[in-house]
């Protein structure tokens, strides 16, 4: 059951890819979009795990993560851009990890942004 959820993602992901038109905003434009203005934002370098979607499945698999939530990633961080890329978020089984990654339009490459633990939930006892 676990495997079919995390390969029905994925479908949903190359499904939606269909419809994405990703373009490589320059630098300027990302920051325009986010208020460079208002808001100090600046480009890190984050340490992300990157791999074929197919192998991100398989660790999550192996590691008993279930799909939580799924959305889309839009151009500019605008609700009407076009999809760039999708972000799921993942849990494991007993509720104490989670993983949250990012896969490209294509379905094809998928990006674990971090793996958490010690979770906690808002209204659970802490």
């Amino acid at each position: 059951m676990k495997r079919f959820l995390i390969t029905l993602t994925i479908s949903i992901f190359a499904i939606l890819s269909l419809y994405a038109n990703v373009t490589n905003a320059e630098e300027d434009n990302f920051f325009r979009d986010w208020q460079s203005g208002k808001y100090e934002f600046k480009w890190m370098h984050v340490p992300v795990v990157c791999g074929t979607s197919q192998e991100v499945i398989r660790y999550l698999e192996d590691n008993d993560f279930v799909l939580e939530s799924l959305s889309i990633g839009r151009e500019g961080a605008n609700e009407n851009g076009d999809p760039a890329y999708f972000v799921s978020y993942y849990i494991n089984e007993k509720k104490t990890e989670s993983v949250s990654a990012i896969t490209s339009p294509s379905g094809n490459e998928t990006c674990m942004m971090y793996r958490s633990f010690d979770l906690k939930r808002p209204g659970t006892k802490t």
